[in-house]
């Protein structure tokens, strides 16, 4: 099952990928139809302009998309701007990584168990880490955790590194 994510968590996303892997973002970023262009001593000179001009229209209309989509990105916390020996950097802040982690947990490949068992989740997390505890059973929620009760989920699904990294990322190891 492939899951689309919003524009918006896509970019996050590659963002992620970018930063942990020294990708290239760019590909993101260029139109979705390819260009099929002929050697230039083939062209006219009016096409050439029109070529040149058309080219020119869409690197503008990309580096404003690309402008408005970090402006919402910062409005919604998930980066900020800082100021680096006179210079702007961009920063994804911890709620753009919790988002990113989000992402991730949605993208999981999610494989039904080989033995046809399901696994169970049961905690008792007290009020004081009320916070945790809603993005911990959100977070089960996307890997394919079903609720049985309040503080018991199962899941049909071989997830059980995943829960073991989720049970460690919200520091619930004795609950």
């Amino acid at each position: 099952m492939k899951i689309k994510l919003p524009f918006t968590e896509k970019f996050l996303w590659d963002l992620y990928k970018f930063i942990d892997k020294t990708e290239s973002i760019l590909s993101f970023f260029i139109a979705d139809r390819p260009y099929h262009f002929r050697k230039p001593e083939e062209m006219t000179w009016s096409e050439i302009k029109l070529f040149k001009s058309n080219w020119e229209f869409e690197y503008k209309n990309r580096k404003k998309d690309f402008a408005k989509l970090i402006y919402r990105l910062k409005q919604s916390g998930y980066l900020k701007t800082l100021k680096v020996k006179d210079k702007s950097a961009i920063m994804l802040t911890p709620k753009g990584l919790e988002k990113i982690f989000t992402i991730k947990i949605k993208l999981t490949n999610k494989k039904r168990r080989a033995d046809k068992k399901w696994q169970m989740v049961l905690f008792d997390i007290p009020e004081k880490k009320q916070k945790d505890r809603d993005s911990f059973r959100r977070a089960l929620q996307y890997l394919g955790y079903k609720k049985l009760q309040k503080s018991i989920w199962v899941c049909p699904y071989e997830v059980l590194k995943e829960t073991k990294g989720l049970i460690k990322r919200y520091e619930l190891e004795p609950y």
